[in-house]
């Protein structure tokens, strides 16, 4: 005789710390959606309509609002625990503030902080508990959390995790897995892998075997595992994708609290496998919810600490300083042109990455340059060659993690062309970009360390640190300046494009 039990999965990831909710600039209309206070109303309707509810995440829970930087991630995750998650992946921001602090954050979790595949350098010992069972509706349910080993080491700053290894986690999570499989019913993987997309959250339909090419390919080549739900690539998994060859499911949402993943699971208890699912991806709009009364309590405690800081207004801005990850935008420009001018650089870069969030048009307060540029970088100065720059240029044309945000630099590019060769032009100060040359360089510390995989800033030389923070150097340029009028200028132009961004 089959024995079958129901379990809802409600599921997050790449949360962000959007305590509010957030202006859907992608959508016809640009609705307000997410925020914790909404998210968590979706989640307690399910909580009570459905028996057996479990609530994950896929990582990244901090890092955005100044709820986030101003309390070094405790905010985010204060309020993960007032929505009462199950378990979470630690993601790669859960290390923005450092490896201490990121200890102090799963200490301050209610909920198991997961990662199979961390280890303290030159040890076996693991920096998180790798698995966790839970029981619900009459099901033990193993959930094993993952971290990729190319998303630790390219999109960390390099020196905020110098104690630890990031290992190929295919292996690792197979012996999990293994572990695992005789003393559970259901095997869930929660990871933090693969290839980051743009920052600025889009409508648009994903190819799940591209744009999830690792997450796929470790459903396929690890076996006994019924879910993964996974986080990093700010993409969206519309209904559940069933890998060819092994059949785990494979969720995943866009990330910013916009929308939940809803999975409902029949499963067979006595041969330890899903019978039955059905699964969307419920947007979370805050005109059709009423916010979650406790959450909006724990989101106001934390507005009234640090309000007094956020709210100082510092200038104005006649326009939407939006970004770009594909292209010139106003707010690189806005940034890059910040820092060339406090260095005196013949060229500024900063990656697309590090910019979160655009600032509306309208008064600019601290809080709105917090939120879009919100990591702790240096500004580091340093010496390339003409010859070493090109390489700098040329990674920035493939646009693998995005186009460099850019000062002082003029480029026209052929996307058609083989890397390496799609720069086809470059001026530094309106002069031809000089192989033999040495230019004064300015970036922040992450991009100056090959961040996002721009490690052709690894051949500079004479490196400086100046000790001023970018955010607060944006922060400052904006309060000299008070009007705020950066414009689109050309500084990244496509062969045969009407537009280049």
């Amino acid at each position: 005789m089959t024995d079958i039990n129901t379990l809802t999965i409600v599921y997050t990831n790449d949360f962000h710390a959007q305590d509010k909710p957030v202006r859907a600039t992608w959508i016809e209309g640009s609705p307000m959606m997410g925020g914790a206070a909404y998210m968590a109303a979706y989640i307690n309707k399910i909580r009570n309509s459905e028996p057996n509810v479990l609530v994950l995440d896929a990582g990244d829970i901090i890092t955005g609002p100044p709820i986030s930087f101003l309390t070094n991630g405790e905010a985010p995750v204060d309020l993960y625990n007032a929505i009462g998650f199950d378990a979470s992946c630690i993601g790669n921001h859960e290390f923005d503030h450092g490896v201490p602090n990121a200890r102090k954050l799963i200490s301050q979790a209610q909920f198991p902080f997961l990662s199979g595949s961390i280890f303290y350098k030159g040890t076996n010992i693991l920096f998180a508990k790798p698995y966790e069972i839970i029981e619900k509706g009459g099901l033990k349910i193993g959930i094993i959390g993952i971290h990729g080993k190319k998303a630790g080491y390219e999109t960390i700053q390099v020196d905020l995790v110098k104690d630890l290894e990031f290992r190929e986690q295919e292996s690792l999570l197979q012996e999990y897995v293994h572990l695992l499989r005789p003393h559970v019913d259901l095997v869930i993987v929660l990871a933090h892998e693969g290839v980051p997309a743009e920052q600025s959250t889009t409508d648009r339909e994903v190819d799940v075997e591209k744009d999830f090419e690792e997450d796929v390919h470790m459903c396929n080549n690890v076996t006994g595992i019924d879910l993964m739900i996974t986080g990093h690539a700010h993409k969206a998994i519309l209904k559940p994708y069933v890998a060819s060859e092994t059949g785990t499911l494979l969720c995943s949402t866009r990330g910013l609290g916009t929308f939940v993943g809803y999975l409902k699971l029949q499963v067979d208890r006595t041969h330890k496998k899903i019978m039955s699912y059905e699964g969307h991806l419920e947007p979370i709009y805050t005109d059709q919810i009423e916010p979650d009364p406790a959450v909006s309590k724990r989101v106001q405690y934390w507005d009234n600490r640090l309000k007094e800081l956020i709210d100082e207004k510092i200038g104005y801005t006649e326009q939407h300083l939006s970004r770009n990850y594909f292209g010139e935008s106003l707010l690189g420009n806005l940034v890059t042109d910040a820092v060339r001018l406090y260095t005196g650089a013949d060229a500024v870069f900063t990656a697309p990455g590090g910019l979160r969030a655009d600032i509306e048009q309208g008064e600019i307060t601290v809080g709105h340059v917090i939120n879009a540029v919100p990591f702790n970088n240096n500004i580091l100065v340093m010496e390339m060659t003409g010859r070493e720059l090109k390489e700098v240029l040329e990674q920035s044309a493939r646009r693998t993690a995005g186009v460099l945000e850019h000062s002082g630099i003029q480029m026209l590019v052929d996307l058609t062309a083989d890397p390496g060769h799609q720069v086809l032009e470059a001026t530094i100060k309106g002069e031809a970009l000089q192989e033999d040359h040495v230019y004064k360089i300015a970036s922040d510390d992450f991009t100056c360390k090959g961040g996002d995989g721009f490690t052709a800033f690894l051949k500079g030389s004479n490196v400086r640190d100046t000790s001023m923070i970018m955010r607060d150097l944006v922060i400052d340029h904006i309060r000299k300046m008070g009007h705020i009028k950066p414009a689109i200028e050309g500084r990244f132009n496509i062969k045969d494009s009407v537009s280049s961004y």
